[in-house]
Formats: structure tokens, C-alpha cells, sequence
């Protein structure tokens, strides 16, 4: 080996200077912010896109549910007369036990004090034997004689409506649950509060729930059929975020069926000119005296993304918050007088401004409106007919 092999050899197994092994560190670690970064804009956008996945869905969902019911609103009753239309209807339970009262209308919206959310009762049976209404021509505390019984089946769920008067709604009404239908007359049907053979499931003997032994308040009058399975749902929302539905006939916890549904407001179409079609001046949130000039509702439900974005879309200087203030959601199309009332998070008064950038702070979440309009096919029909 020459004197000039071996410096080369020599040379060779030196390795890296520190140099170069700065040099090196350096590159790296301008590498890694790069990705690092990268990865936090991709995971910034992934959420927010799927937040607004979860808003889209909640809106779809609430929407979807709260139209099923109303379409079915006013079903076995749809025909009701002026006087009885809107009457205060009696119930008296036994499982569990109370007193109860509601309206014999289609839909009902209690409206939320200081903008906050709205709630929507819907009424509807769910007969299948295409009778809606029979007159009655005498009664007893246990049953009413019918012109004609045929479709009131042991199970159905029935209005029985006396007395009315000349105003709307004025008729007295009660919720009854026939439970037999033998009589050898072939028009009486019965309403005890004895143990029945249901119609729709005859074995075992099912509880007669809603028959009190109370008189009847009259010998005259009409019976509504709502079929076996009759429903009030109240629509409202829980917890702040939540849109859940009770059916009151049966007294059943709230359903959830919607997250992220933090507000929902409500309107009636009421057909003022009798032109049968609702126009921009007849939306109004104060319910009719006749409950039949109600063709249609419109229902607005405001949805929040779950993710809280501290730096969210940069608006005017110093504003770093995903929904200012001044783009407060609106719904029916008015930023106007149709503005959401907005509250924090946990549901307690605004108490924050755009630069406050804390969770429970509305304004560092996104927002989606979903509004929809829904004709009330039953009255629509039923006055027709």
C-alpha cells in the first residue's frame, strides 16, 4: 500500500463534521415544522369538515322527523266541525295516574319566551278503516250508541266532543279508549274500565287506560277516531342541544333524535283571505281562533358544529371568531325580525363579545339554518271534503 492509498483510507473514516452534522440537524428539523404544519392545517380542516358532516346530518334528521309528524297531523279528526276544532279535550290516566288536558288541534306551537326555542304538538291516529268521525245518539258513563260502529275496534284511541257552541273550539271534548264492540244492537261500542281483548292483540287482556267512570257530560254528540296507536308529540329541545320528542298520550320519556340542535322556531300559515293558499302576510307565531284556517307551518331549525375553532375565519381587525356577531344566524329569510336569540354554550345568557375566545362563547362555533315548509294535508283535505 502507497503512502497516497493510505491518507485516502485515512480521510474515508473520519465521517461527518459537526459541521455537517448542524447542517444536517437543521434541515431536519425545518423538515419536521413543515409536516407538523401541514398536518395541523389538514387536521384544522378535517374538522371543520366534519363538524359540518354532523351539522348536515342533525339538520336532516330533525327535519325528516318533525315533517313525518306533521304530515300525519289532524289524521281521525282532520273533519272536525268550527266548535270542536281546537276544543280543550279532558284525559284522566290511569297508567301512570293524572289528569291531563290538551288541544284537539292538528298542530300547536308554544312559542319560547326571549327567543328562546319554540316547541311543536302534533295530534294524530293512525285508523286504518277510513272512519274518521260517527255521530253518537245516547250515552252512558261506559259507552255511546253510534249511527254506525264499523271501524271503532277494542284498542282505538276516541274524541267524544258534546255541547257545541257557536265559537270555535267551544265543544267540551274527552279522551276515551273503546273496549268493546259486542253489543247486539251492532252500534253501541263500550268504554269501561275493565281489562279488554284489544282488536290488534287480543291475548293477553290489555289495560283500559284512559276511561274514567265519570258521567257523560252529554246523551248527543260526535266520536272522533284516532285508532289504536294515538299521538301527541311535543317536539322541543333538551339540554341545550339536544331535539327530542315526548308523545304526552303515553306519557314517555323524551326521544333523542337529533344532536346539535340548539334552537327551533316555528310559524302558522293561516289561510286569512279562505284563497287556499298561504301568502308572505299570512305566517304568523299567534295561533287562530279556528285552528281550520291552518293549511301549513314552517319550521326553522339552527344546528351547531361541535368543534371550537379559536382561529376561525379572521373578519373585521382584532375578530377571530367563526360566527361573529353581526353574522348571527336568521331564518324565513329575514335578518330582520327573524334573528336567532343566541345564548352560551351551557345555555345561560350571552355574556361574551367576538375577541373572547372560550368555549362557551356561541360565537367560536359554526352554525347551519335548515328551514322547510309543511302542509298540513289532513285540514287540507278534510275541508275540502
Amino acid at each position: 500500500m502507497n503512502l497516497r492509498t493510505a491518507s485516502l483510507l485515512r480521510h474515508r473514516s473520519r465521517g461527518f463534521t459537526l459541521v455537517e452534522i448542524m447542517v444536517g440537524v437543521a434541515i431536519g428539523l425545518i423538515g419536521i415544522l413543515a409536516i407538523f404544519q401541514a398536518v395541523s392545517i389538514w387536521s384544522k380542516h378535517t374538522a371543520a369538515t366534519t363538524s359540518g358532516g354532523d351539522a348536515q346530518v342533525a339538520g336532516t334528521l330533525a327535519l325528516f322527523n318533525i315533517e313525518r309528524d306533521v304530515k300525519s297531523a289532524g289524521h281521525g279528526f282532520g273533519r272536525a266541525t268550527m266548535p270542536v276544532m281546537g276544543c280543550v279535550v279532558a284525559a284522566t290516566d290511569t297508567t301512570p295516574a293524572r289528569l291531563f288536558n290538551f288541544q284537539m288541534a292538528p298542530v300547536q306551537i308554544t312559542f319560547g319566551a326571549g327567543g328562546s326555542p319554540d316547541q311543536i304538538s302534533i295530534l294524530y291516529g293512525d285508523s286504518s278503516f277510513y272512519v274518521e268521525s260517527v255521530d253518537f245518539t245516547a250515552a252512558t258513563a261506559s259507552s255511546k250508541t253510534l249511527r254506525r260502529r264499523g271501524g271503532f275496534k277494542p284498542g282505538d284511541f276516541a274524541i267524544a266532543a258534546y255541547n257545541p257552541g257557536a265559537l270555535p273550539g267551544s265543544a267540551q271534548c274527552q279522551l276515551l279508549q273503546i273496549t268493546a264492540d259486542t253489543n247486539p244492537d251492532g252500534r253501541t261500542v263500550d268504554h269501561t274500565i275493565l281489562p279488554f281483548a284489544s282488536f290488534y292483540a287480543p291475548v293477553p287482556l290489555a289495560a283500559s287506560r284512559f276511561n274514567s267512570a265519570a258521567a257523560p257530560l252529554a246523551v248527543a254528540g260526535t266520536m272522533y277516531n284516532l285508532g289504536p296507536d294515538a299521538r301527541l308529540d311535543v317536539w322541543s329541545i333538551q339540554n341545550n342541544r339536544v331535539l327530542a320528542v315526548t308523545d304526552v298520550i303515553r306519557a314517555t320519556a323524551p326521544l333523542q333524535v337529533a344532536d346539535g340542535v340548539v334552537n327551533v322556531k316555528a310559524e302558522y300559515g293561516v289561510d286569512l283571505d279562505n284563497s287556499g293558499t298561504i301568502s308572505a302576510a299570512e305566517w304568523q307565531r299567534v295561533p287562530p281562533a279556528d285552528f281550520r284556517t291552518v293549511l301549513a307551518i314552517r319550521v326553522a331549525v339552527l344546528v351547531r358544529s361541535r368543534s371550537f375553532e379559536r382561529n376561525g375565519d379572521p373578519g373585521a381587525a382584532g375578530v377571530r371568531a367563526a360566527t361573529p356577531t353581526a353574522a348571527n344566524p336568521y331564518y324565513f329569510g329575514d335578518p330582520v325580525g327573524h334573528r336567532f336569540q343566541m345564548t352560551n354554550v351551557d345555555g345561560t345568557a350571552d355574556g361574551f363579545g367576538d375577541v373572547d375566545a372560550v368555549p362557551n362563547n356561541w360565537r367560536y362555533y359554526r352554525y347551519r339554518v335548515y328551514e322547510r315548509v309543511i302542509p298540513l294535508r289532513n285540514v287540507l283535505w278534510g275541508n275540502w271534503g
